[in-house]
């Protein structure tokens, strides 16, 4: 009998604490941003692709044809024939690889290719943080988003772009803001898209508004029942402006709107 009764003391106590945890998550607002073109400058990337050309022989293109390219990812078709070319990777080739801890995995050409991709945008990205440091960040972006996050919101960066790739620059620059939740891809960019990213993060908290300089950004906001703020200094693709519930100029501007 007392096994019993300190069997459902157990279990009334397991409940009130998911409860605890429940309430404390959803309670948190969060702010995500971001990362290339809207927390860092669209220079930053454009650099670091121009570097990876290089490496790989790419011509390089105008200046306007290298932001169109940026913009739309196009550029990836490009760069995965010439990894292909260069190294003679072909999408139906597999590939195994040990992981960390010795688990193996098989993988195709095609994610290799991806890859190797992303791999030398890393490197050409960590080059660019080491030379510019904290100038690539937007400027004001960092104390616009400090001051947001000590009215209570929490600050996540959901991103394309590999996590690794995010990480490792903070690092390098020594970025003074801590964000609470950073959402990116692994290296083959397995996560279809932002909503997959937006979701995951949707369980830490409510999500109040989303940050960024692309379409992609800012529209897991309608299924989010989040805010959509569209910053004007990135790379934006087209018909960000209609769609967006703010339009700001300067990161001053997201302190008025995120009160």
């Amino acid at each position: 009998m007392l096994a019993e009764k300190t069997e459902v003391a157990y279990k009334y106590l397991e409940n009130f604490i998911k409860l605890l945890l429940f309430a404390f998550f959803m309670e948190q607002k969060i702010v995500v941003v971001d990362f290339s073109g809207t927390l860092i400058q669209p220079f930053v990337a454009e650099q670091a692709n121009l570097k990876r050309y290089a490496l790989l022989g790419i011509s390089k293109p105008s200046q306007e044809e290298h932001k169109k390219l940026h913009g739309t990812k196009k550029h990836y078709d490009i760069i995965k024939q010439h990894v292909e070319k260069n190294f003679g990777i072909s999408d139906a080739m597999q590939i195994s690889f040990v992981q960390s801890y010795g688990r193996e995995i098989v993988l195709s050409g095609k994610d290799v290719k991806t890859m190797m991709m992303t791999d030398l945008f890393r490197n050409c990205m960590y080059a660019v943080a080491r030379e510019y440091g904290k100038k690539i960040f937007v400027t004001g972006m960092i104390a616009s988003l400090q001051r947001i996050q000590k009215k209570g919101y929490k600050l996540a960066i959901v991103s394309g772009v590999r996590k690794d790739i995010i990480t490792g620059m903070l690092a390098i620059v020594k970025c003074p803001l801590q964000f609470d939740y950073i959402y990116a891809q692994d290296p083959v960019l397995s996560r279809d898209d932002n909503q997959q990213l937006n979701n995951e993060l949707a369980k830490k908290g409510k999500i109040a508004f989303l940050i960024g300089d692309k379409l992609d950004d800012l529209k897991p906001a309608k299924s989010l029942k989040a805010k959509s703020i569209f910053v004007t200094w990135g790379h934006p693709v087209g018909n960000e402006t209609s769609f967006a519930d703010y339009v700001v100029k300067t990161p001053k501007a997201l302190e008025h709107i995120i009160s």
